[in-house]
């Protein structure tokens, strides 16, 4: 096997800062430990996983680069399994650049996406399930996405799979055994569902279980505010966001463009867009930006409608309603501040097309943590469920699941129908394949660099 090259990168976001950390990783790291530092005091001992203080200088040894910290991380000890080498300079990305550019020059290499934890995974440092949860954990857009990432990084999913795994295994060795010793077993054992294949079937069902919730947690929650003209949908944006986005007028159609936003609520990602009032186009670009509505409002997971409790339903509320019967919706009646013109049985809902119904004032904010609340329960999230259990974040795993899940209906179909128990063990060997995609044990090649490839540069 030929020995890697060493690769370094930026490990800091992009931008400046009070400090940029440089991540190198590979068999010269300690050469450019020891060719491009001096040490303000003396000479290093290069301890592992120890901090050095000193400048960090040009190749020719001419020029200070920076004045930095430096620590060298000795095999197998490291992030990577490799030597590691960080400088921890100032972050100045001029700064950041001179030294990745001497680097270079002293054998280094620029470290493509997702390199470092790709030899990570490589180096059985983290299967691939813990690599993926570090990268979605470095995006996470809300505590919760967070927490799930954080405890899938410690394992947690992982060892669920390995637990999974073992069952697939003894409920095999069981069905080859009755291929191997079919002299000896009679035909009712053989013939014997494994109780390990529904102990399983009940744990592929629990972890997909979790998808939907995952993703309100990961991804978020899609809301659209819509309504007639006036009625304060620009206004209830803003109280949403805590500040003035939208602008607000008397003026019926002064909203013309979709207008979004993201809140957290109870730590869920909560992406709002205030939409342009519904009704019958006073010009094209009116007419373009009712067309933009209709379309925000197919691919939303939740839609606001709006109206105005202080004056009397009118045809376009009722036309409003009635284009979003069957869409997964709530009412939020606004101006609950003033005198209220009409009572909710003036929506005709029959009980199968009952939805949410909220009092509130966008421009005093009263109401507005009942309709928070009403907006994450409109779409199915828990608040119960604790954010750092077991749960299936990722469309790749859920895919990986649904495949082994097959697999194993169908070795339960072999058996149920008393096939030839070799039929069932193929079955089940698929199914360990599948589970095995997930951790990493067994994967094509091309797939895991494409895995890779979408991670940030110095990750």
């Amino acid at each position: 096997m030929s020995t890697p090259d060493t690769i370094a990168a930026v490990a800091t976001p992009p931008g400046t800062a009070g400090v940029g950390i440089i991540r190198v990783s590979g068999p010269l790291a300690p050469d450019m430990a020891r060719l491009l530092f001096r040490p303000a005091r003396g000479v290093c001992a290069w301890e592992s996983h120890h901090l050095y203080h000193g400048d960090l200088l040009s190749c020719d040894g001419q020029t200070i680069l920076d004045e930095v910290l430096v620590t060298l991380m000795r095999q197998p000890h490291s992030f990577t399994g490799e030597d590691v080498l960080e400088i921890h300079a100032h972050g100045n990305p001029f700064i950041l650049q001179a030294i990745l550019e001497e680097l270079t020059k002293a054998g280094c290499r620029p470290a493509a996406p997702g390199e470092f934890s790709q030899r990570a995974f490589l180096a059985d440092r983290m299967d691939l399930s813990q690599a993926e949860a570090l990268a979605a954990m470095i995006c996470a857009q809300s505590a919760r996405a967070f927490a799930m990432n954080l405890s899938q990084l410690k394992g947690s999913l992982g060892a669920r799979i390995d637990s999974l795994r073992h069952l697939f295994i003894d409920a095999l060795a069981q069905l080859e055994a009755a291929i191997d010793f079919c002299d000896d077993i009679s035909d009712h054992e053989a013939q014997t569902l494994p109780p390990q294949i529904d102990e399983a079937a009940r744990v592929i069902e629990t972890l997909l279980s979790t998808c939907a919730s995952a993703r309100i947690y990961t991804q978020g929650i899609s809301a659209v505010i819509t309504g007639k003209p006036n009625v304060g949908k620009s206004s209830l944006l803003n109280c949403l966001i805590g500040r003035k986005k939208a602008i607000v007028t008397d003026i019926p159609g002064t909203t013309r463009d979709a207008i979004t936003d993201s809140i957290d609520i109870s730590g869920i990602p909560v992406h709002l867009t205030d939409t342009a009032g519904i009704r019958k186009p006073q010009d094209e670009i009116e007419k373009e930006g009712i067309n933009l509505v209709h379309q925000h409002l197919d691919s939303a997971d939740a839609v606001i409608i709006l109206l105005d409790g202080s004056a009397p339903l009118t045809a376009e509320d009722h036309a409003i309603l009635e284009q979003n019967a069957h869409t997964n919706h709530l009412i939020a009646i606004n101006k609950c501040d003033l005198e209220k013109a009409w009572d909710e049985e003036l929506l005709n809902r029959t009980p199968e097309e009952s939805h949410p119904v909220v009092r509130i004032s966008a421009k005093f904010s009263l109401g507005v943590d009942e309709l928070k609340k009403t907006i994450i329960g409109l779409c199915g999230a828990s608040n119960d469920r604790l954010a750092d259990e077991t749960m299936i974040t990722n469309l790749r795993h859920k895919i990986a699941l649904e495949a082994a899940q097959n697999a194993l209906m169908a070795a339960r179909n072999c058996i149920s129908r008393s096939a030839s128990p070799e039929f069932a063990a193929f079955e089940l060997r698929e199914a360990v394949d599948r589970l095995d995609e997930i951790t990493g044990q067994k994967i094509r090649e091309e797939v895991l660099d494409k895995i890779f490839s979408s991670f940030c540069i110095g990750k």
